[in-house]
């Protein structure tokens, strides 16, 4: 699973808890012309592969199968408005939380991936020459699998027929 494909899964999961959110990617927040609040905003801040697997699966077709498991780290922020409040985005937290280290989302959603861990809640508030802000932020760390296959078609023998004309001559030394 790509980057931004993962973090639109999970944004969209969190809008469903709370659909006054506005939700965006990092990617397409700093492109985008709206801008309202309360958001929550994602950025992936690390993707590797931490396990690769490979398998033949049929001997005649050649068909080889190569697994990848996924590490990501990514990071949500929320940006409150004067409706909002912490405890807004703790719900959306618990949430996710209560899956954490399960393969809920593989065995009900059809979704590979695997919630492995969320951080504490961190209030990064700040306070401007425009007013307060009020925003959170955690991180979660997520498993994905991807697969891809490849078939490649098996040759058992190979016939050469070869004809040499004319004046070619090899030594070998």
């Amino acid at each position: 699973m790509k980057n931004r494909e993962l973090e639109v899964v999970l944004l969209k999961e969190m809008q469903k808890i709370r659909p006054s959110f506005q939700i965006k990617p990092m990617v397409d927040f700093k492109h985008s012309e709206e801008k309202t609040l309360p958001r929550i905003v994602s950025r992936t801040l690390n993707n590797s592969v931490v396990e690769k697997y490979e398998v033949r699966e049929d001997e005649k077709k050649g068909i080889y199968k190569q697994i990848e498991v996924h590490r990501h780290t990514v990071s949500f922020t929320f940006t409150l408005s004067k409706k909002e409040s912490e405890e807004d985005v703790e719900v959306i937290r618990n949430h996710f939380s209560h899956i954490v280290g399960s393969e809920w989302w593989i065995d009900r959603e059809r979704k590979e991936l695997v919630i492995e861990e969320i951080t504490d809640l961190i209030d990064i508030s700040e306070y401007t020459k425009d007013g307060y802000t009020e925003r959170y932020s955690f991180d979660m760390i997520i498993r994905t699998l991807e697969e891809n296959i490849a078939e490649i078609e098996h040759i058992e023998k190979v016939e050469l027929e070869l004809k040499v004309k004319g004046g070619i001559t090899w030594e070998s030394k």
